[in-house]
């Protein structure tokens, strides 16, 4: 399984300066500059100076595994894709995280329950 970051690509994300602020809870009018870096998102804001943000704490992120998850073909592919958003864990918030597992365990249940039917 390639990792994530090779499966999901940030450049097709629409990020807006309003999301922006949001996450860093910020008014916009702080945010100088902003842009779409390979692996992070910069921001240049006023008074602080420039300051990362990791594409996995946006939400087209977490949409993007959502669909991943959602669309694995079988139990082989699925476990290799938890396998790929566990080992990165730590870089999501908590409730995405928590979010991402629901929909896991969903995915895992409907792949389970055909794969007995098969048999």
């Amino acid at each position: 399984m390639q990792q994530l970051r090779h499966r999901i690509n940030p450049k097709t994300f629409v990020i807006t300066l309003r999301q922006i602020a949001k996450h860093l809870k910020i008014q916009q009018e702080r945010i100088l500059n902003w842009a779409k870096w390979h692996n992070v998102l910069w921001v240049h804001i006023q008074g602080l100076g420039g300051y990362f943000i990791s594409y996995r704490k946006l939400e087209q992120w977490i949409a993007a595994c959502s669909t991943l998850i959602r669309f694995c073909p079988n139990l082989q592919a699925l476990n290799a894709l938890w396998k790929s958003i566990i080992q990165e864990s730590q870089r999501y918030t908590e409730e995405a995280f928590s979010r991402l597992d629901a929909i896991f365990e969903q995915r895992l249940s409907v792949l389970t329950s055909a794969k007995h039917h098969q048999q």
